[in-house]
């Protein structure tokens, strides 16, 4: 009976570990076809080398049915892990997901775009500060004065020269340049 119970678990995890595995296989290889029935010949002789193990469980000592039993256990356990540490060749999209992927982590982030739009621009630390101060929202220029501590007049030199400098005309041309949109 015990021989039975493992043969038929075993059997019923073989079947759906092999055919899920040479399934999920079979659509990134040149003849699925192939692929998808290889799950169940591995899974038949999975259950082959299984029903050697049964059947020396039922003409056994119970020793040797607990050494079986484990022997068994680590076999499977192995399988699971190197299920897991086996990856799958990908598919077309999966391979652009993958790029696109790789191609945004790569890209520059929006600060290291501004701190470039900066430097390329050669703005003082001054003209700089106030670049900040009216691209980070639409507030007047009196306001932006105020909370940066200068006149407006100040600003709108800061300005002036930045739009010189940035090859800029308005204040939305200075942002879409700043954030690079």
């Amino acid at each position: 009976m015990i021989g039975l119970i493992v043969f038929y678990l075993n059997s019923g995890f073989f079947v759906t570990f092999f055919t899920t595995t040479f399934l999920q296989l079979a659509p990134r290889m040149r003849t699925p076809q192939l692929w998808a029935g290889m799950g169940r010949a591995a899974n038949n002789l999975c259950t082959f080398t299984v029903s050697g193990v049964s059947m020396m469980l039922t003409q056994s000592g119970i020793a040797a049915a607990m050494i079986a039993s484990l022997i068994l256990f680590v076999l499977v356990s192995v399988a699971f892990v190197g299920a897991g540490l086996f990856r799958l060749p990908s598919t077309v999209g999966e391979r652009e997901a993958i790029k696109a992927g790789l191609a945004a982590a790569a890209a520059p982030t929006v600060e290291e775009m501004q701190v470039e739009f900066i430097s390329r621009s050669g703005l003082t630390p001054r003209e700089e500060e106030g670049l900040r101060a009216v691209t980070a929202d639409e507030r007047p220029l009196k306001q932006v004065a105020d909370d940066l501590g200068i006149s407006l007049r100040m600003v709108q030199r800061h300005l002036t020269n930045i739009y010189s400098k940035t090859d800029t005309q308005t204040r939305a041309g200075l942002t879409r340049a700043f954030f690079g949109k």
